[in-house]
């Protein structure tokens, strides 16, 4: 599985994989179907090129927006998570994009992707993190990411064991070619983590599930 919100953001989920191109309207909260068979998708996250490179040189040339609270300015560099509420404790890799366009993942299905061209956890912007909903083994990484509620904590931790937590915020689905990329992956002031996975029934036609879940989080305060 790879999260692909279309997302040939300026990245790409699935176990990470995830994006694609903005959309005008999004689509209302879904959840997960399995696929008669389990199966894994390469583009998983299809945010497209353009979108995803216009959007990472956003932000990187926009100007911090207000101070940096709790001495979190420049973000960290995520290498592990914990999500207690559905059992997730896994190892975080930087990836950017793939040769699509689209955010890069890994093959395998217990690694998270954190799309390193994009804002770090804790500093202003949406930082992006995607991972599979499943793969040939079965469920992965993000398998119950879609039973996750408003108020339930996502811990993040550097390679010195430093810590940050989001708090989730909300949830959404949308399909996998029509998601909004600069909502997911673009400025913002706020000190953001969105997660992504795939959901939705698997397209064989296509080789990827059919909608992208985003779940919305903010760093704790």
């Amino acid at each position: 599985m790879e999260p692909a919100v279309s997302e040939e953001v300026e990245t790409d989920p699935g176990d990470a994989d995830a994006g694609s191109a903005p959309a005008s309207e999004t689509a209302s909260s879904s959840e997960l179907n399995e696929p008669e068979e389990q199966a894994v998708s390469e583009e998983e996250n299809d945010f497209e090129e353009n979108q995803v490179e216009e959007t990472v040189e956003e932000v990187q040339e926009a100007e911090p927006i207000q101070p940096v609270l709790g001495g979190t300015s420049s973000g960290m560099e995520p290498v592990r998570i914990e999500i207690p509420a559905i059992d997730v404790d896994a190892v975080v890799d930087g990836y950017g994009l793939n040769e699509e366009g689209q955010m890069a993942v890994p093959d395998e299905g217990e690694t998270v992707a954190w799309f390193n061209r994009g804002a770090k956890p804790g500093a202003q912007g949406n930082s992006v993190l995607a991972g599979h909903v499943d793969d040939y083994e079965g469920p992965a990484v993000f398998y119950d990411l879609k039973e996750l509620e408003p108020g339930d904590s996502i811990h993040l931790y550097d390679e010195d064991g430093e810590q940050m937590t989001f708090i989730v915020q909300s949830m959404e689905s949308y399909p996998y070619d029509d998601a909004p990329v600069d909502q997911v992956f673009g400025g913002t002031a706020s000190r953001n983590l969105n997660l992504i996975t795939c959901t939705g029934e698997f397209d064989r036609n296509v080789g990827t599930h059919r909608e992208r879940l985003v779940v919305y989080t903010e760093l704790e305060q």
